[in-house]
């Protein structure tokens, strides 16, 4: 790690500022960041059980409890990490919320959301995307933009939609996972004395990019009594159709004033080619934090190869070729191969 990159980790440990948000590309150590962050404040005397770190999927989640683990500091144990939809589960869980509004603690399974949309058909909500899509903003708490204050619906055709689809839910007793923020979020404001907005002195959020506005406001709710620490890259924002907007990590400060910034660069994963070639590409995008990835000196060069075939049938068939030739030369492990498609057909000729 060169010295300047781990300055800038050194920074972002030991700064005491209410605010800190960190702008991370891939492979440049922000997990590393953030569990050293961690560790700073059990050296100077944080309460374990007052803290929240959390990230959006289950794997980042277990990544993050595997990575704190490995710290060796005594209580570490006792913070509370997960994904925001599980502790949203907890205390909702913990409270008389859903008792009281006649709401039963039990998840939509994928099939049922399929039978969900179809008894939608005909109610003036549109085709299947659409009635898919206006539930994803229901999922927002009808924030469509980064700039809409996430809480009742404003248009009628929502406020309808709201009320056929709380009733349906109710009818066959279960919740949509992505509910739980909004129930969550509309819990907290309702309740402005709820220990739970009192609850923790630091607040740290992984993978901050990938969250929308209903789960922003939450977190800042959660956090008004002690720090926000936010890390991500705008770069890397892929949950645009459930309305994450990438303006939430890169407009942080206008919502958050007197925010440190930091920023990692460094790539320690990837080879220089793949370095390049994503340089390449996200300069294109004007709309963003001015910053170039690099990639560490000793990274080995990588390959690239641009291949065409006639049809999926031979694609699949020379991909897995390539690979088994590799395999037979001991160039790389199995468990290391990871191949991508954009068609499930794909997937099927192989």
């Amino acid at each position: 790690m060169v010295q300047d990159n781990r300055s800038r980790i050194e920074r972002i440990v030991e700064t005491n500022a209410t605010f800190l948000r960190v702008l991370a590309g891939p492979g440049t150590g922000k997990t590393y960041a953030l569990t050293r962050r961690v560790a700073r404040l059990f050296r100077d005397g944080a309460a374990p059980e007052r803290m929240l770190v959390c990230t959006f999927t289950r794997t980042a989640a277990r990544d993050l409890e595997t990575e704190l683990s490995h710290l060796g500091v005594e209580g570490v144990d006792k913070i509370n990490t997960g994904t925001i939809h599980s502790f949203c589960f907890h205390l909702l869980a913990q409270s008389d919320d859903l008792e009281l509004t006649g709401r039963v603690p039990r998840a939509l399974l994928s099939f049922e959301e399929c039978f969900l949309l179809e008894d939608l058909k005909g109610m003036g909500f549109g085709g299947i995307r659409d009635r898919r899509k206006r539930l994803q903003v229901f999922n927002a708490a009808w924030a469509r933009l980064q700039t809409d204050d996430p809480g009742w619906p404003q248009d009628p055709v929502d406020r309808t939609f709201q009320l056929i689809l709380l009733g349906w839910l109710r009818f066959h007793e279960a919740m949509l996972i992505g509910e739980l923020v909004p129930e969550t979020l509309r819990y907290l404001r309702d309740n402005p004395l709820s220990p739970y907005r009192r609850a923790f002195d630091h607040v740290l959020v992984d993978e901050y990019q990938d969250l929308n506005r209903a789960e922003q406001v939450l977190l800042d709710l959660l956090a008004e009594g002690g720090t926000l620490t936010v890390i991500g890259d705008e770069d890397q924002s892929i949950y645009s159709f459930k309305y994450a907007h990438r303006e939430g990590i890169s407009q942080f400060a206008i919502f958050h004033p007197n925010t440190h910034d930091e920023d990692l660069i460094e790539c320690r994963r990837c080879p220089h080619i793949i370095v390049e070639m994503a340089n390449e590409l996200i300069a294109t995008n004007g709309n963003r934090e001015s910053r170039t990835l690099r990639v560490r000196p000793e990274n080995p060069e990588g390959e690239v190869y641009v291949l065409q075939w006639r049809s999926i049938e031979e694609e699949a068939g020379g991909i897995a070729e390539f690979i088994r030739t590799r395999l037979d030369a001991g160039d790389i492990e199995a468990g290391r191969i990871l191949v991508l498609a954009p068609r499930r057909q794909f997937g099927y000729a192989t």
